[in-house]
């Protein structure tokens, strides 16, 4: 069939009509009633483009849900969250590279980490090695265990375990001593620091006195420990003080003979340290 009008000839357009037949309007088969055609004018409205949603923008598990122009929201692909949105899960790369940080922060603190620095621990003056070389030394005094490197590493990480661990075992029996074994200690420290150096003509620093009278505090701790079970106010203390005594004080003196090179003075380096653990054990006694 042609595309023309038979009553006036003219081609139809393939385009929307900008004049559009009335509603109202009667005309007949080719769009002229009564010979007069009738147009009304019918703007053509724009179409109404859909909003879009924000795309996530590396996030991981989440895709966008669209429910409509006017609803949807964010599902997570993960199933730990429901479509109200939320912070998203660590993905597994980042996990690992919070694995791998920790591993890094535990190397350099132990010294595995670069070559040429040394351990952090090592820098505050914790040393494990020595903390367990100078113990065995004090539980097995022998001249020939000990180590010059040992013996002028003057750390304070072992005394101040050796005096919290006293004072948490003395609690034990409902007995708070953390003021009397600190006044004790700092004053017997500075006495036999001033005695030691009266007594040889090397000297030695009060640094060092405090390292070798804190790690010689390890028979006490034992003492007070077995206090826990047995009273030693009776036949068992007059056996195990004396005994802690002369073991705290023979190994401090030993430490001391090898600070001073005092080999002829041992046994009067002794009675001085001996007076100083005897306050512990009245202590740990009483």
């Amino acid at each position: 069939p042609s595309d023309r009008c038979p009553a006036s000839g003219v081609r139809a357009s393939s385009r929307a009509p900008l004049y559009m037949r009335a509603p109202g309007d009667t005309d007949d088969a080719y769009g002229f009633g009564n010979g007069t055609p009738s147009y009304s004018y019918t703007p053509q409205q724009p179409q109404q483009a859909a909003p879009q949603l924000p795309q996530p923008t590396g996030g991981v598990g989440f895709q966008p849900q669209l429910g409509g122009y006017g609803g949807g929201g964010w599902e997570s692909t993960s199933g730990s969250m429901d479509g109200g949105g939320g912070p998203p899960e660590p993905s597994e790369g980042m996990r690992k590279r919070n694995l791998s940080a920790s591993w890094k922060l535990s190397q350099t603190l132990l010294g595995e980490g670069e070559e040429d620095e040394p351990p952090i621990l090592e820098e505050l003056g914790i040393n494990f090695s020595h903390i367990v070389s100078k113990t065995r030394a004090v539980l097995w005094p022998r001249r020939s265990k000990l180590d010059q490197e040992v013996i002028d590493d003057s750390d304070f990480a072992g005394p101040l375990i050796f005096c919290f661990a006293l004072a948490a075992v003395l609690l034990l029996k409902g007995k708070v001593q953390f003021s009397y074994i600190y006044v004790v200690f700092v004053t017997g420290l500075l006495a036999l620091w001033a005695v030691l150096n009266l007594m040889s003509m090397k000297g030695i620093d009060i640094y060092r006195t405090a390292s070798v009278l804190g790690y010689c505090l390890l028979p006490i701790v034992l003492l007070a420990a077995l206090s826990l079970p047995l009273d030693l106010t009776g036949a068992w203390g007059a056996l195990f003080v004396p005994l802690t005594v002369f073991w705290c004080s023979n190994a401090a003196a030993l430490f001391f003979v090898i600070i001073l090179q005092a080999d002829d003075q041992r046994w009067l380096l002794l009675y001085p340290v001996m007076l100083f653990y005897t306050g512990f054990a009245l202590i740990t006694i009483f």
